[in-house]
C-alpha cells in the first residue's frame, strides 16, 4: 500500500511563529501532525519534537501502534524539559495515522482532527480533547456552536503531549474503501472553516488533492487566519506512486 498526500502549513495572518509541524513518511504509510499548544512556552519546539519522535519510533519499530508512538513522544518531550528547564510548560497536540494492510490505524491527543471523506460525505473520526467538547458531551450545551455563542472558548484543552508522565491517548481503526480521502488538520483550519465548507471543497475539487487543499487553506486565510493552519490530505491506494512531504 502506498499513500499520496498534499501538505500545507501556514503561519496565518496574526501569529508570528508557526507552532505546527507535519510529516508524511510514504514508505511507512505514516502521517503525523502536531500543534504546539498556544500559551505554552516553546510550542514550536514541542510540536517538532513530537513529530520527530513519532517518526523515529515507527521507522525503527514498524509494528508499534500510533498510540504507542504518541506516548513515546510524550516521554521525549518530558525528558527534554528535564534537560532544559527553560522549556518547562511546552506541550503539543498530536495526531498520528498509519496506513497499512488495507486499513488506517489512528490515535490522537488534543484538538487536531482527522476527517474521512467517503461517498460524498464528511465524517470526523476524532473527538476533541477540549473543555468546550466536554461541556457538550455532558449535555450543558446542545452543540459546539451553542457553546461558542455563550462565550466558551475553543482553545482550552483537557489533554496535551508533554504535560505529565501519564497520558491518555484515544485511538481507532478503519478499513479503507476506494476513493477514501483523509484530512489531518490543526484547529487553525477547522476553527475557520466549517464542515460544510470542507465538504463543498472536496465535492467541487473532485479528487484533485492539490486543488482541495489550496481551497481550504485559502478559505481559512480569507476568514481571518487567526491561528497557524496545517493540513495534510491523504489518499491510500494499492500500487500507486507515493508522494509525501515534511513541513
Amino acid at each position: 500500500m502506498t499513500i499520496r498526500s498534499v501538505v500545507r502549513s501556514d503561519t496565518g495572518l496574526v501569529r508570528k511563529t508557526n507552532e505546527d509541524s507535519v510529516a508524511v513518511l510514504p514508505d511507512q504509510g505514516l502521517v503525523v501532525l502536531a500543534d504546539g499548544m498556544g500559551g505554552h512556552c516553546a510550542g514550536d519546539v514541542a510540536s517538532r519534537l513530537a513529530v520527530a519522535a513519532v517518526s523515529r519510533l515507527i521507522s525503527s519499530h514498524p509494528g508499534a501502534s500510533p498510540a504507542t508512538a504518541i506516548r513515546f513522544a510524550n516521554h521525549t518531550i518530558i525528558e527534554k524539559i528535564r534537560e532544559d528547564p527553560n522549556l518547562r510548560g511546552m506541550a503539543t497536540t498530536a495526531l498520528v495515522g498509519r496506513f497499512r494492510d488495507g486499513a488506517i490505524e489512528y490515535a490522537h491527543v488534543g484538538d487536531s482532527r482527522l476527517y474521512l471523506w467517503r461517498d460524498l460525505q464528511l465524517r470526523q473520526l476524532t473527538r476533541d480533547h477540549s473543555m468546550i467538547q466536554e461541556l457538550v458531551d455532558e449535555g450543558l450545551y446542545a452543540s459546539l456552536a451553542e457553546a461558542r455563542k455563550d462565550g466558551v472558548k475553543n482553545n482550552l484543552l483537557t489533554r496535551g503531549v508533554g504535560i505529565g508522565e501519564e497520558l491518555s491517548v484515544d485511538s481507532g481503526s478503519l478499513k479503507l474503501c476506494p476513493g477514501d480521502l483523509f484530512l489531518f488538520c490543526s484547529d487553525g483550519l477547522n476553527n475557520m472553516v466549517s464542515d460544510k465548507q470542507i465538504e463543498r471543497a472536496f465535492s467541487e475539487c473532485s479528487g484533485n488533492l492539490e486543488a482541495a487543499v489550496d481551497r481550504l487553506l485559502g478559505l481559512a486565510l480569507k476568514r481571518g487566519g487567526y491561528d497557524n493552519i496545517s493540513l495534510a490530505l491523504v489518499e491510500a491506494a494499492e500500487g500507486e506512486q507515493a508522494k509525501g512531504a515534511d513541513v
